[in-house]
């Protein structure tokens, strides 16, 4: 009986030992394959995420070559010219427009006005005598080729606060009227003399001086014929009176950069006429993300 009790109670032993061992591998088997699913589910999203940043690396540098991807310009009669990679709306871009319809604000004024190296009235104010610092250079080597062809050039007016514009123009109005003032000079904030990249040119001797026989003079018309090889225009000239909202003025000239001064001499064109072209580049620069 006792050996009975003895073999049952060493079978029950053996039977849960083996059902133990049976919960534990069950367990451990479980624990694996969980385990073993877990690494297969991290090493999909390691792919995925590997994947994706392998896609956005892709659309990074496709996105970095659109923004260097150049704009070009085909002013009608010109050679297409490379957009400048400006905001051209901003009052400090060289492809900016002042105009009796784009006036900017009459808080404006540049942070890098110098007098330049070359002939100024010295009887104006040193801000009068001043441009901004991109116009230092080209107006120089412009003025230094003037003189080395027999024109000794003067500026009359460089940069004009819209303080200063409206002392001009409540002065002009005084004596002519509003309404012919308005065709000789532009209000404040209307003024591209205000940006700093305008000059009125003369000569020492003052020959015609901000008058339109300057034109017929031979310095008038060396500066008509070449000052674009140096990248101004003469933004006001004979017969584009109703485009430009001003009078003719041969001494008027304005730095825009030697590729668009080549264009626009090249087409005829005013800065007027060409801003519709210069506004499709700047929004295909903002699609592209350049600006």
């Amino acid at each position: 009986m006792n050996n009975n009790m003895s073999k049952r109670v060493s079978v029950r032993k053996n039977n849960l030992s083996k059902f133990f061992i049976f919960i534990v591998l069950t367990v451990i088997v479980g624990v694996i394959t969980f385990g073993f699913c877990g690494y297969l589910n991290n090493l999909q999203i390691l792919k995925d995420k590997d994947a994706k940043a392998q896609q956005q690396k892709q659309i990074n540098i496709l996105l970095a070559a659109k923004r260097k991807s150049p704009v070009f310009i085909t002013l009608p009669g010109a050679k297409p010219i490379k957009a400048l990679v400006d905001d051209y709306s901003k009052a400090d871009s060289i492809w900016t427009i002042v105009s009796k319809t784009h006036p900017i604000s009459i808080d404006y004024a540049p942070t890098d006005l110098k007098i330049p190296d070359v002939a100024t009235r010295t009887d104006k104010s040193k801000d009068e005598q001043s441009v901004r610092s991109v116009v230092l250079t080209p107006l120089k080597n412009m003025f230094d080729a003037a003189a080395s062809n027999g024109h000794n050039l003067m500026i009359g007016s460089g940069y004009r606060s819209a303080a200063m514009q409206k002392v001009y123009y409540d002065n002009l109005v005084s004596s002519v009227g509003e309404e012919t003032a308005n065709q000789a000079i532009a209000k404040p904030g209307q003024s591209e003399h205000q940006t700093g990249l305008a000059v009125d040119i003369s000569t020492l001797s003052r020959n015609c001086y901000l008058d339109q026989c300057f034109a017929t003079t031979a310095d008038g018309l060396w500066l008509a014929n070449n000052s674009y090889k140096f990248g101004f225009i003469l933004r006001y000239p004979s017969g584009s009176e109703a485009v430009t909202g001003y009078q003719y003025e041969p001494w008027h000239f304005r730095y825009v950069g030697l590729d668009l001064a080549t264009a626009l001499h090249e087409s005829n064109l005013t800065l007027d006429q060409a801003w519709p072209y210069l506004l499709k580049a700047d929004a295909t620069l903002r699609n592209n993300g350049a600006i």
